[in-house]
């Protein structure tokens, strides 16, 4: 009503027709008044019908039943607690050395004449092969001059021993013509006495009887200056004979020859050159012995000291990284060094290797990942090392929930621990790593229902009602 009003005068502007003074003061207090109440009123009745809509949708909503609250069931891994003996391994690292290696140097002085075409560094040589020679003129002269002495002395002594025969012949004919003299003066004293020799016959007798022991005693005494001139040329001949043996072997000495079976690690021969003994030609080392060197601190050289097997003799494996490729050798520890490692901070061990259990040959020099068998641990548990929390605790999964233990590591193998206390046999021992583990956490085990649950569709089972 009051817009038609409104449009009217609008209109009637719009036509040129102003409405009089008098009229609008007496129209314009009513219509402000109504349209207040107008509007007044359709506002109440959109603000009741607005709180009647909602408590119609308040009072008619669905009625909904509150969710029941489940604990976070996690899946992990558990593994049976087994006690067993365990000896974990040690993994060092050491440089591969010859346990067998010589320099090589002339036995005698003079120029060299030929060099093997093999003596050259990494070149391998045979037993008995020769790698130089050295002129041997001077050498073959010397033998020829001991010779000639030896020859010399000993036709020397084949005359003293004829000497000797002789003297010996003599002092027995001296012998029996001093006995007939002795005879014949004991006739002639005997005969003085009736007058039938004289004085001057008895005294011509001892002449010749002083004689005889004269003769006697001189062939005694020759004899024994040959016997002695003797005893002098056989030491003369023994001496004579080791200058022939040694000049035979200088001049063997001239050919150098290889001691052993090996390869050349350096070689320093040219022909034409002049060598002394105090000169190295080269070096030479076995490559079938062959030894690594590997320290190890002295906590883990205490630890395996103790152990009921011996240290010396324990087998070990040597693994030689090329390239992309790996090869182990078998060996076996042989000796302890004589002083202890102090500036790598252990005890140094030395270990000989079969280089023929391997395609590829070890050299000298190479650097190698040792494994040394560590001290046996009987009755021990080896677990994984995801299982361990904190360096000290475990979690076993009793009735569906972790409880926690504190376990003894004795050692570490690996990716594994050695636990030697805290565990029961069968104990089933969490090696999944939750973030979240800790006491009363529900875990279930693959393909497993969680304790408390239905076993199916994984909801909390229902409580049983108590007493009958």
């Amino acid at each position: 009503m009051l817009n038609s009003i409104k449009d009217e005068q609008e209109a009637d502007v719009s036509n040129g027709e102003a409405p009089s003074a008098q009229n609008a003061a007496k129209k314009s207090p009513f219509l402000r008044g109504g349209r207040v109440v107008v509007q007044t009123l359709l506002m109440l009745a959109v603000l009741v019908g607005s709180y009647a809509a909602m408590n119609r949708l308040i009072d008619t909503r669905a009625v909904r039943e509150p969710r029941p609250v489940r604990p976070t069931i996690y899946t992990v891994e558990t593994l049976p607690a087994q006690p067993q003996d365990n000896r974990p391994a040690l993994q060092v690292y050491g440089e591969v050395q010859a346990a067998r290696s010589v320099e090589l140097r002339p036995l005698v002085n003079g120029e060299i004449i030929m060099v093997n075409a093999d003596l050259k560094a990494g070149s391998p040589v045979t037993k008995g092969d020769v790698l130089l020679e050295i002129d041997p003129f001077n050498y073959r002269g010397a033998l020829s001059e001991a010779k000639a002495n030896l020859a010399k002395a000993q036709a020397l002594l084949t005359e003293i021993e004829a000497r000797i025969v002789a003297e010996k012949e003599q002092l027995l004919g001296a012998q029996t013509q001093l006995k007939l003299a002795q005879s014949d003066l004991q006739r002639a004293q005997s005969l003085v006495s009736s007058g039938n020799l004289t004085e001057k016959q008895v005294e011509d007798r001892r002449l010749i009887v002083s004689q005889r022991e004269q003769s006697v005693s001189q062939s005694r005494n020759n004899q024994l200056i040959a016997e002695a001139q003797r005893e002098q040329q056989v030491a003369n001949i023994d001496s004579l004979s080791w200058k022939v043996e040694q000049a035979e072997r200088n001049l063997q000495n001239t050919v150098l020859r290889a001691p052993f079976a090996g390869v050349v690690n350096s070689a320093n021969a040219e022909p034409g050159r002049y060598v002394s003994s105090a000169d190295v030609v080269a070096t030479l080392y076995d490559d079938k012995a062959m030894e690594v060197r590997l320290t190890l601190t002295d906590a883990q050289y205490g630890r395996i000291s103790t152990d009921a097997d011996p240290l010396i003799g324990r087998a070990i494996k040597v693994i030689w990284v090329v390239g992309l490729s790996s090869y182990e050798y078998a060996g076996q520890i042989d000796r302890i060094a004589a002083e202890i490692a102090s500036s790598r901070g252990g005890v140094e061990l030395v270990a000989l290797i079969d280089p023929t259990s391997a395609a590829v040959q070890l050299r000298p020099g190479a650097f190698v990942e040792v494994v040394v068998p560590d001290r046996l641990y009987p009755e021990s548990y080896r677990l994984p090392e995801t299982a361990l929390y904190n360096g000290a605790d475990v979690f076993v999964v009793q009735e569906g929930k972790l409880a926690r233990r504190t376990v003894k590591v004795a050692a570490f193998d690996g990716e594994d621990i050695i636990v030697a206390d805290g565990l029961q046999p069968g104990d089933r021992v969490m090696t999944t790593h939750l973030t979240q583990a800790d006491e009363g956490v529900v875990v279930r085990q693959p393909g497993e229902a969680a304790a408390g649950t239905d076993g199916k569709s994984g909801k909390m089972a229902p409580a049983s009602a108590g007493g009958s």
